[in-house]
């Protein structure tokens, strides 16, 4: 095999697939035709001499040697995005696809009015969103299947990924109105007869939030896991139990507990990037429109 022969599309093709779980997915996320991306595949594996993928009924995942092949492949995908960053004519309108990871929360309630300013002034720019938890869109930034992310930054990043705090968020005990009707219960007594909604144990959000009832030597009596913070007001609604939330998600549905023994929990949300490599230009228009939004943003809050 002689590597200066592989067309490079075929090795985003094989990433796609790899990185998707699914021929389909790949294709919708390359904006081609199935059959187009089973036929880079396929011409990819001739020319390695070996099969990258089991295609089974229902699924599809690499071979042993596609497995090895990985790594390397993801690196020349980072090494043409580099390249492409320091090469691309500065005169010309920004055009092309930009892949971004966002938390759900950072896509639903930070970032709206920011991508509507970002589309209409570059209008010739695809916007790849990728909605997956914080920590996942960490390791896809560390993995340079996206150039950037967005969500809650962690204490235990790789060291291979920058991250820049941009908001910093209050999380409160929040309960169903119909738990207040005659009195307004202490976050110990919820604990005791409630169990707690609340993302899953590994995620940043969850630790601050259990450091927090450590701190105050409360056991909640029971926790469901729903990552999805805009799913866990809904329940937190529904009376079945109760939540430590941003402040952002209090409705009307909802009261805020009395001040605990300890101030509420915080943590930071912001940008997460790859270190030590070029910024390309798409990123870096994306970047700067989230800064101007945000002042122009702050310049309107009342004093």
């Amino acid at each position: 095999m002689n590597p200066t022969h592989i067309d490079h599309q075929h090795i985003l093709a094989f990433l796609s697939v790899a990185e998707t779980g699914s021929f389909s997915a790949a294709a919708q996320q390359l904006h081609l035709t199935q059959p187009a991306v089973s036929k880079r595949v396929a011409l990819l594996e001739s020319q390695v001499g070996a099969p990258l993928f089991e295609r089974m009924a229902r699924q599809v995942v690499l071979t042993e040697f596609g497995a090895q092949f990985l790594p390397a492949a993801r690196q020349v995908r980072q090494a043409m995005d580099d390249l492409a960053a320091v090469t691309l004519d500065s005169s010309r309108p920004l055009s092309g696809r930009l892949a971004i990871a966002l938390s759900h929360y950072v896509g639903l309630h930070l970032l709206p009015t920011i991508l509507e300013a970002f589309s209409r002034r570059y209008p010739d720019i695809l916007l790849d969103l990728r909605f997956m938890d914080s920590e996942a869109a960490i390791g896809a930034v560390a993995q340079g299947t996206v150039r950037l992310a967005y969500g809650t930054l962690g204490h235990s990043a790789p060291s291979s990924v920058e991250t820049t705090p941009l908001w910093q968020e209050k999380l409160v005990p929040l309960v169903a109105l119909r738990h207040t009707a005659h009195r307004m219960p202490t976050l110990h007594e919820l604990a005791q007869h409630l169990p707690m909604i609340a993302p899953a144990a590994h995620t940043s959000t969850r630790q601050a939030i259990d450091i927090w009832l450590n701190a105050q030597q409360i056991t909640p009596l029971a926790v469901i896991e729903v990552n999805q913070l805009d799913s866990i007001a809904l329940l937190v609604g529904t009376g079945i139990g109760w939540g430590v939330l941003p402040e952002t998600l209090q409705n009307l549905g909802l009261a805020r507990l009395p001040n605990t023994e300890l101030a509420p929990p915080e943590r930071q949300l912001g940008l997460i990037t790859q270190k030590n490599r070029p910024t390309h230009r798409l990123a870096q228009a994306f970047m700067d429109c989230v800064t101007e939004c945000r002042s122009q943003k702050a310049d309107t809050q009342p004093e």
